[in-house]
């Protein structure tokens, strides 16, 4: 559900709906991949959309998190922040390395982060390749860059003013096995409503 104060001032629930049904197929088709990549079953949940400031965007229960920032080079412009928990991360990465499935806090993301760099490139190539079928246009990815939020601040990586409206997208991960969690979506206003509009106008 949205932040229904927040949302009428920027979308329609009909916008709403569908940021929540496009970003649902496209992360669908990311969690296939992962499957596929870590030969376990993957499931996500339906999104929870939410319209805040970005100065009050709270992903508290993903802390300690790494960010990853997708651009979108063709077909739709703008850039989608993916914001997920260190420990989940790490986990996906000892599953698909054959390592025990245990959190070290001696890890290194420095020392890793060309896998999680591919991981995240597999799926989120599959998410462009959905949304490109879902909207019958061609959308194309940058490769995908992560960042330890810790690091840096949100609102500078992700290049929004701390007043600006975002859209954020929360969703529930569980891979067989091997975590049950939480990942959250990030995109601009402008990037929600031009995704919205490009659903809307082929569905009407």
């Amino acid at each position: 559900m949205a932040n229904e104060k927040d949302a009428n001032v920027e979308f329609s629930s009909y916008e709403i709906d569908a940021v929540g049904e496009i970003l649902n197929i496209s992360m669908g088709a990311a969690a296939t991949a992962v499957s596929e990549l870590l030969n376990a079953k993957v499931w996500i949940t339906t999104p929870q959309v939410s319209v805040v400031k970005a100065a009050d965007l709270n992903y508290d229960r993903l802390e300690p998190a790494i960010c990853v920032k997708i651009v979108y080079v063709s077909g739709i412009s703008g850039q989608n922040m993916m914001v997920l928990k260190q420990d989940d991360v790490q986990l996906i990465l000892n599953q698909l390395m054959g390592n025990p499935l245990v959190v070290s806090p001696d890890f290194e993301f420095e020392m890793n982060i060309s896998a999680v760099s591919e991981v995240m490139n597999q799926m989120m190539g599959a998410s462009a390749t959905a949304l490109s079928d879902l909207l019958g246009i061609s959308v194309d990815i940058s490769t995908p860059t992560p960042y330890l939020i810790e690091q840096t601040n949100f609102c500078q990586l992700a290049e929004l003013d701390p007043e600006q409206t975002i859209v954020a997208v929360t969703f529930n991960l569980s891979v067989d096995g091997v975590m049950n969690s939480e990942f959250m979506s990030v995109m601009s206003v402008d990037l929600a409503k031009s995704l919205s509009g490009k659903m809307i106008e082929k569905f009407n």
